[in-house]
């Protein structure tokens, strides 16, 4: 499909978009409902307008209900976890972080800013949420808030983050050199170090206006400014290690200003009471400990790596309009010992017997967990697997491609201005940067050279724009909500993210431009 792309074309690729986001933004139906309606008219355009027939729905549909399930590995166990550490008593953990961090700016940036952070850089798809979420409802913050806030508050970590996964993605799928490779990871660095300060401010403001701001800046300053600059020396060594040296280092700063006096004003009086805070937060320090244990030793991660790692096959296909989807021996493979969901099944197992084992476990809990926990799990299981059709339907019948080669053909040598958009187009789809990468990532370096532009400069776009994106993907609000065991839809959480994505976007786009122009 190398032809000029028609106005038709592009629109009918669009349009999925268009209503994904106005159906779930806009309040009219349930997000459940929304996903399936934009699954059907997805199909429906693929087949009528880009030539999909069977062989290339079916493969696709296949790959859709394939990712639905290795995403919904990630949100059954952390709704479970959220379920049991709650009937564990861990509302009462906000009193601790309120010793801790008096302040309650300074109490969000940690939980909503270092913390998910830390973790993203360690444990991939959805753990930074399933972590920080239920802290901040148990901190008192509405669990609509819980899981926004830190939806952009580690959006910058994701790249480097998960050992570095998204960034060799773009590197590999560009095809870059070992020198480009590294100027990508400069810049990269570059835009996310500036995004990090930004989004621990928006944080800030979003809950307590400029007052908060103004609370909370000695830490955003005291710990951002580290952060930003451990990443930007660190990735252009070890990219791997990025976000999760980027996260110590925030929290080692944070931690320092504590131990000074700054923030602890107040200190715990008891410690009885502190050791029974730790039995309450034992399930995420577990969830913590079994992920740092195995992948960030180099030994253990190969390890993990190479057992028990399994994905289907599909076969090619090709439209009629000539898009062709080569062949793939172990999509999206689930590789059981570096999964997310292993590391969350065993930290509610450890958490369940820790609680009766300390007392925190009163009898006829169990039933009534399953019971809550079952009643979750239905409805987020088809809003998940109908999105990843989605995806994977625009992918097979070429209508992602068709709506990146529309933008390039309608900008020209201002394309720059929306590499960023794209990239976080991708990332809203699929709910990864990962995936957004690897759909994307030679695109931009193709245009990079018709521009004569350094591919690092528009790859660094790419991938924080993706960042933006998945700070407000359907499939990641979603597992925000199941971690918190909310009632309330995808909606009320995008209503809080969306302005500031767009000014984080803003900050991507303005960066590239200069970036471009110093090129």
């Amino acid at each position: 499909m190398s032809s000029p792309v028609s106005l038709g074309h592009w629109l009918a690729a669009v349009a999925p978009v268009i209503a994904l986001f106005l159906l779930v933004t806009g309040g009219w139906v349930r997000t459940r409902t929304a996903s399936v309606l934009v699954a059907g008219l997805t199909v429906l355009l693929a087949f009528a307008v880009f030539g999909a027939g069977g062989p290339v729905l079916g493969v696709a549909l296949g790959k859709g209900v394939w990712l639905g399930a290795w995403i919904l590995y990630v949100v059954f166990p952390a709704m479970l976890l959220y379920r049991i550490a709650e009937r564990g008593g861990l509302d009462r953990i906000g009193s601790l972080f309120a010793h801790l961090f008096p302040n309650r700016s300074e109490n969000l940036l940690v939980l909503a800013w270092l913390l998910p952070s830390f973790v993203q850089g360690v444990a991939g798809f959805g753990t930074p949420i399933a972590v920080a979420a239920p802290l901040l409802a148990a901190s008192g913050w509405r669990r609509e808030r819980a899981v926004a806030y830190p939806l952009i508050g580690y959006h910058w970590s994701v790249t480097f983050g998960s050992m570095g996964s998204s960034y060799y993605m773009a590197e590999l799928t560009a095809h870059l050199s070992h020198p480009a490779g590294v100027a990508f990871a400069h810049h990269a660095s570059l835009l996310l170090g500036v995004n990090c300060l930004v989004a621990g401010g928006l944080v800030l403001v979003l809950d307590g206006g400029f007052r908060g701001l103004r609370e909370g800046l000695p830490l955003l300053l005291v710990a951002g400014l580290p952060m930003a600059a451990t990443l930007y020396g660190v990735t252009s060594v070890v990219p791997a290690v990025g976000s999760v040296a980027a996260g110590a280092v925030g929290f080692a700063c944070a931690l320092t200003l504590a131990a000074v006096g700054r923030l602890r004003r107040t200190a715990p009086r008891s410690t009885g009471w502190s050791s029974q805070a730790v039995w309450l937060v034992s399930p995420y320090l577990y969830l913590l400990g079994t992920a740092l244990l195995v992948l960030l030793l180099p030994p253990t991660r190969a390890w993990a790596d190479s057992h028990l790692v399994w994905g289907p096959s599909f076969s090619a296909t090709t439209t009629d309009l000539g898009w062709r989807t080569p062949a793939v021996s172990g999509y999206t493979p689930l590789q059981l010992f570096t999964h997310p969901g292993t590391y969350l099944l065993l930290a509610c197992l450890l958490g369940y017997l820790t609680y009766r084992r300390v007392g925190l476990w009163r009898r006829g809990r169990t039933g009534e967990l399953a019971r809550a926990w079952l009643s979750s799990v239905q409805s987020t299981a088809v809003s998940i697997v109908a999105l990843a059709c989605v995806t994977t339907v625009m992918i097979g019948s070429g209508m992602i491609s068709t709506l990146a080669r529309g933008a390039v053909a309608a900008t020209g040598s201002a394309y720059p201005l929306l590499s960023g958009l794209i990239g976080g187009l991708g990332s809203f789809l699929t709910g990864s940067t990962t995936s957004s990468n690897a759909l994307l990532a030679s695109l931009q370096a193709q245009v990079a050279g018709l521009l004569h532009v350094p591919a690092s400069v528009l790859l660094a776009a790419q991938t924080a724009g993706a960042n933006v994106g998945n700070s407000v993907a359907p499939v990641v609000v979603l597992i925000g909500i199941s971690a918190v065991g909310g009632k309330f839809s995808t909606q009320a959480v995008l209503r809080t993210v969306l302005l500031a994505a767009a000014v984080l976007m803003a900050v991507v786009t303005g960066l590239t431009l200069v970036l471009v122009a110093l090129a």
